[in-house]
């Protein structure tokens, strides 16, 4: 997440508490910060955590399995943090989705970056409006496996790499001369 909002958390499973979503977090790695880190920031990320929410004049506690960072109120510093998960994504679902939360004033970047291949598969930017938001965002269940391609520029290489074979393998006959004709002379022996 690259934010300068004061808090900001992605939840891997339905508002429920459930993973009807088809995305949902197998194991977490590393994290850390990689731009703006105070000494009072801190970096949420697990199964099943507890947050608090204000529904309609009334506070819930609700659970999820989320990544998100708080920084403290009113902490609008520019900030980047990082989490390495490891998905389990439901291919039988044309499309999974997460839940996005947001609060404060600022804009919050989330991204999924495959950290094998360094390739973005999803980003998204929202900012927030003082009250806390949640917002379900969408992605093609596709777009989380590599797809093999073939660069086009391979594809010219190997049709003048055929080409370049055939002439060097099959060489173009040399011409022969004509063979000489035998004349009659009608002559007697």
């Amino acid at each position: 997440m690259d934010s300068t909002a004061d808090w900001a958390r992605i939840m891997f499973n339905d508002l429920y508490g459930t993973n009807t979503n088809g995305l949902r977090i197998v194991q977490f790695g590393a994290r850390g910060w990689l731009l703006g880190n105070d000494t009072d920031y801190r970096i949420d990320a697990g199964f099943d955590l507890s947050f608090v929410d204000v529904l309609y004049n009334s506070t819930v506690e609700k659970t999820g399995d989320i990544v998100g960072f708080f920084k403290g109120v009113n902490d609008f510093r520019h900030t980047r943090m990082f989490v390495d998960v490891l998905l389990d994504v439901d291919m039988g679902m044309p499309s999974v989705y997460v839940v996005e939360m947001l609060a404060g004033a600022g804009t919050t970047t989330f991204q999924f970056i495959n950290k094998q291949t360094g390739v973005l598969i999803w980003q998204d930017s929202e900012t927030g409006r003082s009250f806390t938001a949640y917002l379900i965002r969408s992605m093609q269940s596709s777009a989380f496996f590599t797809k093999q391609t073939i660069e086009s520029v391979l594809v010219y290489a190997l049709i003048i790499g055929g080409i370049v074979s055939i002439l060097v393998l099959n060489p173009i006959p040399i011409r022969k001369p004509p063979a000489s004709r035998v004349r009659d002379d009608g002559g007697v022996l």
